[in-house]
C-alpha cells in the first residue's frame, strides 16, 4: 500500500463523488458488504459507540479486504492516546469532532504524523508498519504523505473560525454536522429548515471553496437522488450517506410494516406495529 496516495484524494482531483457511511457497530461482516457493493470508505465511530482498540483494528483489517479506505472517528481532537492507536491499527485518517479552531488540528496532526512534521512516536511493532523495521521507513513516509484530517465543523467556534481552519495546507476534506450544530445554536433538532444552520453552512462552503477544500456531506439517513443532487448543488464532494445501526432500524421498521400490512383482510393477525421512531431528517 506505501506505493500509492490516498485514494480519496486522488478520486477528488479526478472529479469522481467519494462514498462513505457511517459505521458504529464495528461488524466486520457490515463493513464487507460496503466496499462488495461499492462503497470508497468507511468512518469507523468510537465516539459515541463503545468500540475498543482491538476491535477497531479487527474493523479496519475487515475493510483491507474489500478496499475500503478506513477512516476512525476519535473521540476528541485532545485525545493523543486514541488518534495514534488508531493510526497504528492501520486507519488512513481521522474524522475530528469539537474542532473549534485551526489550533486543535494543527494538534491532531501533531499527534498522527511524525517527526520532523509530528511528534508521533515511531513503533514497527504495529499492524500500520507491518510489523516490520524494514517497511516502517516506508510506512512513516506514506503516512506523513497521506495522512487524511477531516475536522467536524458542528460547533459555533468552527463555524466563526472556519477560515484559518481550511487555510490549513493538510486540510483537504472537511464534514460539516448540522446536528450538533443545531443543538449548539439553540435550534434543537431543527438542523434541516433552520435559517441559522443554512447560514452557517454557506459559510463553511463559501470558506472551503476559497481554499480548495472538499466538502463531505449528502442526506445522510435518508439517502434519494433529488437529495444528493441537492448536496452536489450546495458543493458537496464526499458523499457520506447511511448510517449502519439507524440504517438497519429502517428497515426493521419497513419490515414490520409490511408483515402486518400483509395480514389485514386475512384470517390472521399481527400484534399492533409500534409507531416508527425513525426521523430521516436526524443526523449522527
Amino acid at each position: 500500500m506505501f506505493d500509492t496516495d490516498n485514494r480519496l484524494l486522488a478520486m477528488i482531483d479526478q472529479h469522481q463523488i467519494p462514498l462513505g457511511m457511517q459505521c458504529f457497530t464495528g461488524n466486520r461482516a457490515l463493513i464487507e458488504v460496503l466496499g462488495l457493493t461499492g462503497f470508497d470508505f468507511v468512518m469507523l465511530d468510537t465516539e459515541h459507540s463503545p468500540a475498543n482498540p482491538r476491535a477497531i483494528e479487527d474493523a479496519i483489517l475487515a475493510a483491507d479486504i474489500v478496499d475500503l479506505v478506513p477512516l476512525v472517528r476519535v473521540p476528541s481532537c485532545t485525545d493523543d492516546t486514541a488518534i495514534r492507536r488508531a493510526m497504528e491499527a492501520g486507519a488512513q485518517g481521522l474524522f475530528v469532532p469539537e474542532v473549534k479552531s485551526a489550533d486543535d488540528v494543527r494538534r491532531v496532526f501533531d499527534a498522527a504524523l511524525f517527526p520532523p512534521l509530528g511528534t508521533r512516536g515511531i513503533c514497527p511493532a504495529t499492524r500500520a508498519a507491518r510489523y516490520s523495521y524494514r517497511s516502517f521507513v516506508d510506512y512513516a513516509e506514506w503516512n506523513n504523505r497521506n495522512f487524511l484530517v477531516v475536522p467536524l465543523i458542528e460547533h459555533p467556534a468552527a463555524v466563526d473560525n472556519i477560515d484559518e481552519i481550511c487555510a490549513l495546507d493538510q486540510v483537504h476534506i472537511l464534514a460539516f454536522g448540522p446536528g450538533d450544530l443545531a443543538y449548539a445554536m439553540g435550534e434543537g433538532t431543527n438542523m434541516t429548515d433552520s435559517p441559522k444552520i443554512r447560514e452557517a453552512y454557506l459559510k463553511v462552503q463559501a470558506a472551503a471553496d476559497r481554499h480548495g477544500v472538499a466538502v463531505m456531506g449528502g442526506p445522510v439517513l435518508d439517502p434519494s437522488v433529488d437529495g444528493c443532487k441537492s448536496a452536489l448543488e450546495d458543493g458537496v464532494k464526499v458523499f457520506c450517506l447511511g448510517l449502519d445501526v439507524m440504517g438497519f432500524r429502517r428497515f426493521c421498521e419497513h419490515t414490520v410494516r409490511i408483515a402486518g400490512d400483509s395480514v389485514q383482510g386475512t384470517a390472521y393477525i399481527r400484534p399492533e406495529t409500534p409507531a416508527p421512531d425513525f426521523a430521516p431528517h436526524v443526523t449522527g
